[in-house]
């Protein structure tokens, strides 16, 4: 039986909730919902997030059952109604109607101003806004790669040139000072980045090398995140830029030296910013691209399963667009852990061998199945998410 009134109420949502756009985890698509007040975060399926959408104050929750209904070809219960209600009353996303008339603009307690547009990031934000324009930015990052190959290409002959700095003590400490400024750089571009396109920076320390970026998950376009995770090598990129400039103008011994050995020290940490293995930014970058959440463990559930599926064995279905992400992401993931397994074994292989003999490489191969296998069998625990029915199905710190 209907509760007395109850589709005629006229539920709402806070203001200060913020919803992501569809996102992947594995074969599902989900939304994230976060309470900017307390920062809590909630995953919630399609359905549910069509409904919450629509709980506006203005329509009615039999309207919204009707636009459900047209969209899904299924009326609601009055318990999904009722659960649904109570979900979003005990973890506190409903609206509280005033006690009285609504304060006038002004009037009251004023607006918090947002952290991440505030002080020196704001700042900066605004002046550089220009090197943000994404014409701009993929234009650095074309030099950018130029110059990488440039070096890969000049090798040889700048580490021959290099090589007396990572002995002298001097250009030694020079050459620590520059790539931990370029490191700084790094963060401060992620900030810098952040604030720009209006997500919040809650703790930046250049000194820790350290950025906390809050809510950028939640921008509504996915190339604004691609940017944000992607600043740091752009700005470790710009470094290296200026100092190959630098290289070809400044005179003199010292600075050849000097410079030499930063560019090669600058060129191995945009190299490695970029490899897409977390928690590096290019992983970051690449489950932006591919809007996946959880991108690393997802690949694991994937290749763990898909020997049942193989088999033609009752397991989780695949969209192709999720199969085709997870199985590459994975399979690159396991030839990098091929070689680098390769690399281990030999090399304690050949420590061993004068104690051991042929049995030498057993031992460590041994090791590193063990480790491949625990690394394939984590993804069996089931996730929270999984073992709520109704919306909010999972909390998740984001």
């Amino acid at each position: 039986m209907t509760p007395p009134g109850l589709l005629a109420k006229r539920p709402r949502l806070r203001e200060d909730l913020i919803f992501s756009r569809p996102l992947q985890r594995g074969p599902d698509t989900v939304y994230l919902l976060k309470d900017r007040r307390s920062g809590r975060a909630f995953e919630i399926p399609p359905k549910e997030q069509f409904l919450l959408r629509r709980l506006d104050g203005v329509r009615s929750l039999g309207e919204v059952g009707t636009e459900y209904a047209d969209e899904y070809g299924r009326r609601l219960g009055d318990a999904h109604w009722t659960r649904l209600l109570w979900l979003l009353h005990e973890r506190d996303l409903l609206a509280v109607p005033p006690a009285g008339p609504a304060p006038a603009p002004g009037d009251g307690e004023r607006a918090t101003a947002d952290p991440g547009r505030s002080g020196a990031l704001g700042w900066w934000a605004h002046r550089l806004r220009f090197l943000l324009r994404p014409a701009v930015f993929a234009l650095v990052a074309v030099l950018v790669v130029a110059l990488l190959v440039l070096v890969g290409l000049r090798l040889g002959p700048l580490w021959q040139t290099a090589r007396p700095a990572f002995t002298d003590p001097v250009s030694l400490v020079a050459l620590v000072l520059l790539a931990w400024s370029s490191a700084a750089l790094h963060e401060f571009a992620h900030g810098v980045v952040a604030v720009h396109f209006g997500a919040t920076v809650n703790r930046i320390n250049l000194v820790t090398l350290t950025c906390r970026v809050e809510d950028y998950l939640y921008l509504p376009r996915r190339s604004q995140q691609v940017l944000i995770a992607s600043a740091g090598a752009v700005a470790n990129g710009l470094v290296l830029l200026l100092a190959g400039a630098a290289l070809i103008v400044l005179p003199g011994a010292f600075a050849d030296r000097l410079l030499s050995a930063f560019v090669l020290v600058g060129a191995a940490q945009t190299l490695v910013n970029v490899i897409a293995l977390p928690p590096l930014d290019g992983y970051k970058v690449l489950s932006h691209l591919l809007d996946q959440l959880d991108l690393a463990p997802e690949s694991r559930r994937y290749l763990a399963t898909l020997p049942r599926r193989l088999l033609r064995r009752p397991s989780r279905r695949y969209p192709r667009r999720a199969a085709v992400c997870l199985g590459l992401f994975g399979a690159g993931w396991l030839l990098a852990s091929a070689a680098a397994a390769s690399l281990v074994i030999v090399y304690l292989g050949a420590l061993l061998r004068p104690s051991l003999g042929a049995l030498a490489y057993v031992l460590p191969a041994a090791i590193v199945g063990l480790t491949v296998a625990g690394w394939l069998a984590r993804p069996g625990r089931p996730r929270p998410a999984d073992r709520i029915p109704a919306p909010p199905t999972s909390e998740n710190n984001q």
